[in-house]
């Protein structure tokens, strides 16, 4: 059993020599079907690092994963941290810090690990999406206002209307302020309609109130319903981000903008 066990894991590798080192083909797939590769750079006074073949971070973000949130980074550098490697942004590859020859082996099989382990990133879906929208969302609405309007977030609106903060609210000189709220859950859509409400019958003071929902399942449709009638706008942001956001700007800057 045990030489069963060998050969399933061993006979496979491929190992090449290249002018830097060893370039290792191993027997494990990513989901697009490609063999897990990595090499062996040689450093020089009988120490080593190991690196991807440079793929690694370039395939994830393109198959949609946005390592500039701070979320991801840090799951990102976590991860790497386990097997003390770091991503250099310039080569575009995973790395390790150098180590003495004889810790090759295992080293390798950690590195190996972590590279199987980065298609995790590819499962942001529940609750891994949920903490990402936030700061998803602000950051695009941030990038779309600029300079041309104040954004305070986690904020009252005033002193009239501190019973329920938003996540961001937007101030343009003459213009009623925009309080949006990211809709990731019904609790947070109630407290944007509890805000509105309040504005218009209780403090009287003119407020536009947005409710930014991740996607058309993050709330029921009756809270949805609810929402439409009662809220400035309700918007959707996955898979229509720029017209989510641009909506947003409209509402607080003006067409003109």
């Amino acid at each position: 059993m045990k030489d069963d066990l060998c050969r399933a894991f061993c006979d496979d590798v491929c190992v090449t020599a290249t002018p830097l080192g060893l370039a290792v083909s191993t027997a494990f797939r990513r989901d697009d079907g490609d063999r897990v590769a990595f090499y062996v750079v040689e450093d020089g006074h009988d120490m080593v690092h190991l690196e991807d073949d440079g793929t690694t971070i370039p395939d994830l973000e393109e198959a949609g994963v946005d390592f500039e949130t701070q979320t991801r980074r840090r799951a990102l550098d976590v991860l790497l941290e386990g097997i003390d490697g770091y991503f250099d942004a310039e080569a575009v590859t995973i790395r390790t810090r150098s180590f003495v020859r004889d810790e090759l082996a295992s080293r390798a099989l950690a590195f190996v690990g972590v590279l199987l382990r980065m298609n995790d990133f590819l499962l942001l879906t529940g609750e891994s999406v949920r903490s990402t929208f936030r700061e998803d969302a602000a950051r695009k609405i941030k990038l779309a206002i600029g300079d041309k309007a104040q954004i305070r977030e986690g904020e009252p609106v005033n002193e009239k209307l501190s019973e329920a903060n938003a996540d961001m609210v937007i101030e343009v000189c003459q213009r009623a302020p925009v309080a949006v709220f990211f809709g990731n859950s019904p609790q947070r859509v109630q407290d944007a309609i509890f805000l509105q409400m309040s504005a218009l019958y209780e403090a009287k003071v003119d407020l536009s109130v947005i409710a930014l929902l991740e996607t058309e399942t993050s709330i029921p449709p009756s809270l949805r319903r609810r929402a439409s009638n009662r809220l400035a706008t309700v918007t959707e942001f996955r898979e229509d981000e720029d017209a989510a956001v641009s909506r947003i700007v409209r509402e607080a800057i003006g067409h003109a903008a």
